[in-house]
């Protein structure tokens, strides 16, 4: 019998929390493992040893760190550190500030900043929580109506907790105040909740991929290209161009035939799209 009283919770935890929950299985980090990893050195200020000569100054809760250094730590591959960074910051959980050869993260928590970022600093896994209610809709185990239902209450209950916060810690006299941090705050959330499910529908439309053919463009990489890895990079942002937007690729073409021909790539390419996002756990 499903329990009809479940619902969704925010869950607030301190980063100890993180600290107490690491299970160590193996060499390999698991992703909380990674997060916690994230956040520990973001609060340290974190520079890699590679990055120490570089003039870069760190604002609070910033880390300074390379895809290989982090790769080479959790034990994973660079493109699985890579989509997990990808992830995290569609999920505002950390922003990135791509540099030559190296990133600034920055971890979005709580160190004693105004209240206009409370949103996303009293609840950190807001984010996360609408990933997982949107987990099972991506691979097609409920409708869009039930998931829709569930994003509403998510957002609905992260929208009355800030509201009980600032009616709590503002005083009379900032009532204004507190009422406009409020109204950023509410767009804040809405814009989390739409980034999120805009996700989860393009990760839903590639779920539909994996299993399709993605040997025509294997080929069209080996015989077309001759392996040339530029020309394949050039290429590939062609087919995203003509996926994602139809009409601002219409003059990239020098012909008709090599429209026809990337045309005929679009469905091998969403299938090794699809591949690489699989979870590599």
């Amino acid at each position: 019998m499903k329990n009809k009283q479940e619902i969704p919770a925010v869950i607030v935890a301190d980063a100890k929390v993180f600290d107490y929950l690491k299970e160590k299985v193996g060499e390999r980090k698991t992703r909380t493992e990674a997060y916690s990893d994230l956040l520990d050195k973001s609060l340290a200020g974190f520079i890699s040893p590679f990055l120490r000569k570089q003039d870069y100054d760190l604002q609070p809760c910033q880390c300074h760190v390379t895809i290989s250094d982090l790769a080479t730590e959790w034990h994973w591959h660079r493109a699985t550190v890579r989509s997990f960074l990808e992830t995290l910051e569609a999920f505002g959980q950390l922003k990135r500030t791509r540099l030559a050869k190296s990133i600034v993260i920055t971890m979005p928590v709580q160190s004693g900043q105004s209240s206009a970022t409370f949103v996303i600093q009293r609840q950190p896994d807001f984010a996360i929580q609408l990933q997982e209610v949107l987990s099972d809709w991506i691979v097609g185990k409920t409708t869009s109506a039930d998931v829709g239902n569930l994003c509403g209450q998510v957002v609905h209950q992260a929208m009355t907790g800030m509201t009980g916060y600032e009616s709590r810690h503002c005083p009379d006299s900032h009532i204004d105040t507190a009422s406009a941090h409020a109204g950023k705050q509410e767009e804040e959330i809405r814009k989390t909740a739409l980034g999120c499910i805009a996700h989860a529908a393009l990760q839903r439309v590639l779920w539909k991929s994996r299993f399709d053919d993605s040997s025509p463009l294997i080929e069209f990489f080996r015989h077309d290209l001759d392996e040339e890895w530029v020309s394949f990079i050039e290429a590939s942002k062609e087919l995203a161009e003509l996926i994602l937007d139809t009409e601002a690729c219409e003059t990239t073409f020098d012909t008709d035939d090599d429209k026809e021909r990337l045309k005929s790539l679009r469905k091998p390419f969403l299938s090794l799209l699809a591949r690489t996002q699989e979870p590599a756990d």
